[in-house]
């Protein structure tokens, strides 16, 4: 419904419906013994009433899960500004019948006029600066910095009103009071022993784990747990050559622990390259946790792990995890690298061998050395059958590239076990430096913002969008939440994955922006 074409046009009447409500009351000769101080009161009222509505536009799609609510913000806090200027016009029309001089006189004496001046003043450059191109003029943090402006024009109007009114102050403290309340939803910090969706984590050390892949450690603050369940991933805003590029990753370590968090990262890429030079007290803004790829010790008491090359990221975490919370777990772990000198997270894996009795882990190399005295081909079906008998009472997990994750699926399938049984998490994070991907050009053309852009085949269209000031709401980076759904109005584009993204949307032509890439010059309804 909030996606509909009309939704904008409803809601535009909607807001008309005040002024037009005025209009009546006026052509009935309804306004009062004196109809100036009611226009006044009348139109200020409602100047307040869309600040409060434009502020709860961010706590109410946080609390309902409704990013779309996002498109209308834009249109209320220009609402705010038009019966502001209602307000100013009545007054200085009506009452000072445009006397500047008087008026000028009153801005500085009268207090209450003061601050009301004040506040539809800061109200000016946030009207003027609310469209996408001005987003892209001063870039997109510095356009969030000056638009926080609206709690200051939120305070004046309170505070005008307050001491316009002088003795019954029953709706300037209703208004007061919802406006510090939203305010407070903004700035108030999630509880004690969980992460905030968006922190700025520090760099406290590297370690190398094989000749490509790196761990990340950071510091996590005020001794609090992650928030995350065994297996989720978060994303990270790294700044490279002063540009911001948002990568998803799979949390590596246990997220149980109070003091760290880790990532671990193959070096490929431009951002995973940046890694090797990557200095101790780097901070980095990170969101989450996201994903559905998740262990849970009251439901799953006997698993079946199967990882592929750096796919062994999450479920590493879910092994940590169960060795701190659920060290009765039966778990079997296959895992499938190129060589011996591949193996992520070997020592521990050794260690877990020992520390957990009911872990078994097999490791299969495609191309061992000479030295290697283990398995020495694919994971196959022969390899399966023989470490597991049945899988009537296991879940699944998967992860890893993705013919390694479509061969495994084929050969689960034909030994029988359930969909539902089998819980799968593709690669999603950093779509563009994926090696085997064309470097082609395509044009890209963002319909409701009358942008059209040449784009690289390699890059997410979410971060196309996003360097061309186009705001589409998002979450997760990973193709897991859903909200970076965008529908495709013509040409071709190809996710890395469709977890996120309900049958009746893929159906409806939506895409998930940030796992998409375009396959051919592209229409996008955003």
């Amino acid at each position: 419904m909030l996606r509909n074409r009309w939704a904008k046009a409803q809601l535009f009447v909607l807001c008309l419906a005040p002024l037009c409500w005025l209009s009546w009351q006026a052509w009935r000769g309804n306004l009062t013994a004196n109809p100036i101080e009611y226009i006044t009161h009348f139109t200020g009222e409602w100047t307040i009433r869309f600040i409060v509505f434009t502020l709860a536009v961010t706590p109410l799609r946080r609390l309902f899960r409704q990013p779309d609510l996002a498109h209308f913000r834009r249109m209320l806090g220009l609402y705010a500004f038009f019966y502001g200027s209602l307000h100013f016009l009545t007054w200085l029309w009506l009452d000072k019948n445009f006397n500047l001089a008087e008026m000028w006189q009153d801005v500085l004496k009268r207090r209450f006029i003061t601050v009301g001046f004040a506040g539809l003043a800061v109200m000016l450059p946030l009207a003027v600066t609310s469209t996408r191109g001005w987003v892209r003029r001063l870039g997109a943090k510095r356009w969030q910095q000056l638009h926080r402006l609206v709690y200051a024009t939120a305070i004046a109007g309170v505070v005008h009103y307050y001491w316009l009114v002088k003795s019954d102050t029953r709706w300037p403290v209703f208004y007061g009071t919802c406006a510090a309340l939203l305010l407070a939803a903004r700035f108030i910090s999630s509880p004690k022993n969980t992460l905030q969706t968006s922190i700025t984590l520090l760099l406290a050390e590297t370690r190398p784990e094989t000749r490509d892949t790196v761990t990340l450690r950071f510091q996590l603050p005020g001794g609090r747990q992650l928030g995350a369940k065994a297996g989720q991933s978060l994303t990270f805003d790294w700044m490279v050559n002063g540009k911001k590029l948002p990568r998803s990753y799979s949390i590596s370590s246990s997220p149980s622990r109070t003091d760290f968090v880790e990532v671990t990262v193959k070096q490929q890429g431009i951002v995973s390259s940046f890694f090797r030079d990557a200095k101790v007290g780097l901070a980095v803004e990170a969101h989450g946790p996201f994903g559905q790829f998740c262990f849970d010790k009251s439901l799953h008491q006997k698993i079946v792990l199967f990882a592929g090359g750096s796919g062994i990221t999450p479920i590493m975490s879910m092994l940590r995890y169960i060795e701190e919370a659920a060290p009765v777990t039966e778990v079997l772990l296959l895992y499938a690298v190129r060589s011996e000198l591949d193996i992520i997270f070997e020592y521990d894996l050794e260690r877990l061998r020992r520390a957990l009795p009911r872990f078994r882990c097999v490791i299969f190399p495609s191309e061992p050395g000479q030295g290697w005295t283990g398995p020495r081909r694919r994971l196959n079906r022969k390899h399966i059958e023989q470490h597991v008998s049945s899988f009537s009472d296991h879940a699944v997990f998967l992860r890893g590239p993705a013919g390694f994750m479509a061969s495994i699926e084929e050969i689960l399938t034909a030994m029988g076990v359930a969909a539902a049984q089998i819980r799968r998490e593709r690669f999603t994070a950093g779509v563009a430096d994926s090696a085997d991907r064309a470097h082609v050009t395509y044009t890209v053309e963002f319909a409701k913002s009358g942008t059209k852009v040449a784009a690289l085949s390699t890059e997410p269209l979410l971060n196309i969008a996003e360097m061309n000031g186009i705001d589409i709401p998002h979450n997760c980076r990973v193709g897991q939440c859903g909200t970076c759904a965008t529908r495709l109005l013509d040409g071709e584009v190809e996710m890395e994955t469709e977890e996120g993204l309900t049958p009746t949307l893929r159906s409806r032509g939506y895409r998930l922006m940030c796992v998409g890439v375009a396959r051919s010059n592209v229409i996008l309804q955003a």
